[in-house]
């Protein structure tokens, strides 16, 4: 019996070595797990370390004193310990963890530790080394940022409210002042498409995702991108805002909202600019913070493209002048994303403008008019005026100043670019590019002057007058916004619509006056130009009185057209650089013998005995003479033509300067020519991230 009992108690103690001797191997096993977890740990923090100081990579990229000295020093490791800078690439094939040494600037570092376990009690027998990897790579320096022409200040008006008439919508305050909550707020690129459910491959490079955002698989319905913004915004109580904003849209337009373009891609204009990123970083892109009323208002942007402002402005009321117009958005802004080389761009705002103007419907009243009886002028202008367009290139960022990181943004711009000729409404908004990229189409001659049934001037081939550049430069800081350049451009509106229509004038006027027959001119204008002052043979001398008349009216005429030209020379050329070739000086050389030759008439108008003795033809023949002188540069009877065109055409032509564009460009638009603003929303500098 006792010996039954001490066999069972030797049995329960053989059991409770056992049980002490496993668990305690299983404390030694834990703890080699431990070991390998503790030098994972060293590892992934020394990659990170290393990462976040690409520039302590040592020469050769052999080694990095950031990853080094984080792994020795900060976490005591006295493994062994290798650590190599090179380029982590998602899209290389090869290596499990896509990194490849490389001599070249790194954006990425790799730490292989390695270190032995000492057993506790050695009951286990030896340990084996554990080891572990990691890699880091820098994220790419990504900035968001738009530009905008700056707009009239409007007391009272709500952010969106602002922005929105950027490109040309005027909705109802009461419609937007819920949104002022989204001024603060910011969403990732990353949670739009989410909330869309668009789906980013993990190996796409830059050119893939830009073209899969850009493409017309991807462009939304409008209110699907609102509620999109204000969801991942974490604002739904705005979904009810944005059915009402898309009525307040539709309401403004005329039409329904197109689809929203996400992405931009070629010829394609969308949301966001092209992203520019290594295909290494794209998700620091994807993931920086964008403005969620930027994104708002941008949206709105794209689905009303060449909608927004489009509409006929009334013109002044001109005799005989048909003035036709139109206003339109023809590219959306766009918001950048991306390092150094992004570019985003304002909404650019085109505007046609269609000036005809025919004598025929001019009733032969007044000197001037009856003057013209058998002179015709038509006069047939289609305009496409690029207003102001302008784009920000990010030049640097995560500079340090004194205080937080900037960025610097070089800004190019150019005002009122105008192409005469070649351009009817419907292709002057067919394309995004500027208006020497509309494709021509065929319309009648710019400038037909007749006389007689002759045809003495003739103008067909269109040109273009080149717009003032605005280019400068700034730096911000994340939230900022500045002016570039801060004091704009100093131009004149309405003097520099005026001054264009006297260039063209000038050039229509340059370009025709090469060849014609005096005598087809001269005499039909000297019969009229007698005719004209019939009312002027009182007294003694009737004949020469009504001769002194017409040639009066001779030289009045031709002395406005020397004043013009010397004026347009002047103007034009020091406001706009215009890239028209005026040949001024010959044309002022014809006014003057004109001018010459009736000075003369006037002042031996006694010796006139034909005429004096009541000869009507000898009359007429007086005035022939004055516009017979000729010169090298054109017969100066078209030069007393051309003066008549100018006197009739020049006024309405600066009334339409100054009463119908002038108002259009400030009242319509509410933009300060010249000058834009570019807004810094968000900076993201040396960002790491384990990749491996």
């Amino acid at each position: 019996m006792q010996r039954t009992q001490r066999g069972a108690t030797a049995v329960a103690m053989l059991l409770m070595m056992l049980g002490l001797i496993t668990m305690l191997g299983l404390v030694e096993v834990g703890y080699l797990y431990w070991a390998k977890r503790d030098t994972q740990k060293v590892a992934d923090l020394a990659a990170l370390a290393g990462a976040q100081q690409l520039n302590a990579c040592a020469s050769g990229n052999a080694n990095n004193t950031a990853a080094t000295g984080n792994a020795t020093t900060e976490n005591r490791f006295t493994g062994q310990l290798t650590v190599t800078c090179g380029t982590w690439n998602p899209m290389a094939s090869g290596a499990s963890d896509h990194f490849a040494g490389t001599s070249g600037t790194p954006n990425a570092v790799k730490v292989v530790a390695q270190r032995s376990v000492l057993p506790i009690w050695g009951m286990a027998g030896a340990l084996p080394s554990v080891s572990a990897e990691a890699v880091a790579s820098g994220l790419q320096p990504t900035a968001v940022f738009s530009i905008g022409s700056t707009l009239a200040s409007v007391s009272g008006k709500s952010p969106l409210g602002q922005l929105l008439s950027g490109v040309g919508l005027n909705i109802p305050e009461a419609t937007l002042v819920g949104y002022n909550g989204l001024a603060t707020a910011s969403i990732t690129p990353s949670g739009l498409l989410n909330q869309l459910g668009v789906s980013v491959p993990a190996n796409i490079d830059a050119g893939g995702l830009n073209q899969l955002l850009a493409s017309s698989v991807q462009a939304h319905a409008l209110i699907d991108v609102l509620n999109a913004v204000v969801n991942a915004a974490g604002q739904q109580q705005l979904l009810s805002a944005n059915a009402t904003l898309v009525n307040a849209v539709t309401t403004a337009v005329g039409t329904p909202p197109g689809k929203v373009t996400l992405g931009s891609y070629g010829s394609t204009s969308g949301l966001f600019a092209q992203i520019t990123a290594p295909d290494a970083n794209l998700q620091s892109a994807l993931n920086a913070q964008v403005n969620a009323l930027q994104l708002i208002s941008g949206a709105v942007g794209v689905a009303t493209g060449q909608h927004a402002l489009t509409g006929a402005v009334t013109a002044p009321n001109v005799l005989g002048f048909n003035i036709s117009s139109a206003v339109s958005v023809i590219e959306p802004p766009s918001i950048g994303i991306g390092g150094v080389g992004t570019t985003a761009s304002t909404a650019q705002v085109r505007a046609f403008v269609n000036v005809q103007f025919s004598s025929n419907n001019i009733p032969l009243l007044g000197t001037l008019a009856s003057t013209l009886a058998k002179t015709s002028i038509s006069l047939n202008l289609p305009i496409a005026i690029d207003l102001v367009y302008a784009k920000a290139t990010l030049n640097s960022l995560c500079t340090e100043n004194s205080g937080p990181y900037h960025a610097t943004f070089g800004v190019q711009s150019s005002v009122l670019k105008m192409c005469v000729g070649g351009v009817s409404q419907n292709s002057a908004f067919s394309t995004a590019g500027s208006c020497d990229q509309i494709p021509q189409v065929s319309g009648n001659p710019l400038l037909n002057v007749t006389v007689a049934g002759a045809t003495v001037a003739s103008v067909v081939h269109p040109f273009v007058i080149t717009g003032l550049p605005a280019n400068g430069s700034g730096t911000l800081a994340a939230g900022e916004s500045a002016d570039i350049p801060s004091g704009g451009t100093a131009l004149d509106v309405g003097t520099t619509v005026t001054n264009v229509f006297n260039a063209l004038t000038t050039a229509l006027i340059n370009q025709t006056a090469t060849s014609s027959s005096s005598s087809t001119i001269s005499s039909p204008l000297a019969t009229d130009l007698w005719n004209n002052n019939a009312g002027a043979h009182t007294g003694a001398s009737p004949n020469l009185n009504q001769l002194s008349a017409a040639l009066n009216q001779l030289s009045n005429t031709t002395s406005g057209l020397q004043g013009f030209l010397q004026n347009t020379s002047g103007q034009v050329g020091g406001i706009l650089g215009s890239t028209l070739t005026l040949n001024v000086p010959g044309i002022l050389a014809g006014t003057s013998n004109v001018l010459g030759g009736v000075v003369n008439l006037l002042g031996s108008v006694l010796t006139q005995t034909g005429c004096a003795a009541g000869f009507q033809g000898s009359c007429i023949a007086a005035i022939q003479t004055a516009m017979n002188g000729g010169s090298s540069t054109l017969p100066n009877s078209l030069v007393a033509v051309l003066g008549f065109v100018v006197q009739t055409l020049q006024g309405p032509l600066n009334q339409l300067g100054s009463q119908f564009l002038t108002p259009a460009l400030r009242d319509i638009l509410g933009v300060r020519l010249g000058v834009s603003t570019v807004s810094l929303q968000s900076l993201q500098c040396h960002g790491v991230q384990l990749v491996y």
